[in-house]
């Protein structure tokens, strides 16, 4: 079954309109559904639907509602990646990723060793549309937000000491992910990976000043566009019933 997200809230399940022209474009000339035809519908709000093409009008889809989904696959805690700006298309197979996991939200930050410094619009809309695509593809309801982007500092600095926070490093030694997720009860993980050159020694001074928890993802060095997605996977894991 085709689904489909719209970016503003279904007010009226029993009257719903579909006028979003990359979705009518795709219900026409990729998939060729017809009146009758069924697919599902989701919001911002996580609601989703089953709903029956019952008719095509003035450029818009008329939809009748055939019963609500009551399916959960959201996680029951906040993971939130702050992912250094990477080279080239990194960047997108991290958001790509992390939103198949269900993490919620990503934080863009820049480093002291950060090649890339800065995030145009055409790039944003990109990350924003791979989030939305991956979401729909994995089953998700609620595609996680994607943030302004911001410095390493600032960030640092705005963290709530009552959430988990972590900062992943691989110098640590001792701190092992799993065993600090187990002695910790946190609905929200903040989690802090650097970019393909590390966080710098005052990055990780900082940190330590700020009660983050410098963390370890095993004795193998991952690249900076692998451990997000590592730490998010086994994060959500410890979490799925």
């Amino acid at each position: 079954m085709f689904r489909f997200f719209l970016s503003t809230t279904i007010e009226d399940p029993q009257n719903i309109v579909i006028f979003d022209k990359a979705i009518i474009k795709k219900i026409t000339k990729v998939l060729r559904l017809n009146v009758g035809d069924s697919l599902f519908l989701f919001d911002n709000t996580g609601e989703e639907y089953e709903v029956a093409i019952s008719e095509f009008k003035d450029k818009k889809f008329f939809c009748r509602l055939i019963r609500r989904m009551e399916i959960d696959r959201e996680l029951p805690i906040e993971i939130v990646l702050y992912q250094s700006l990477l080279k080239k298309d990194k960047f997108e197979w991290v958001c790509q990723k992390v939103t198949e996991i269900g993490i919620k939200k990503i934080v863009p930050i820049i480093t002291e060793f950060c090649v890339v410094n800065e995030l145009n619009q055409n790039k944003i809309s990109r990350y924003k549309k791979i989030i939305e695509e991956a979401m729909i593809q994995s089953g998700g309801k609620i595609p996680p937000i994607f943030e302004t982007v911001i410095k390493f500092e600032e960030a640092v600095r705005k963290l709530n000491p009552r959430d988990l926070n972590l900062i992943f490093h691989e110098q640590e030694k001792n701190n092992n992910l799993l065993e600090i997720l187990r002695s910790h009860g946190n609905k929200v993980i903040n989690i802090f990976v650097g970019p393909e050159g590390g966080f710098s020694p005052f990055e990780i001074d900082l940190a330590r000043q700020n009660s983050l928890i410098q963390v370890s993802l095993g004795k193998r060095i991952l690249r900076a566009e692998t451990a997000g997605i590592v730490a998010c996977g086994t994060i959500s894991q410890l979490f799925v019933d």
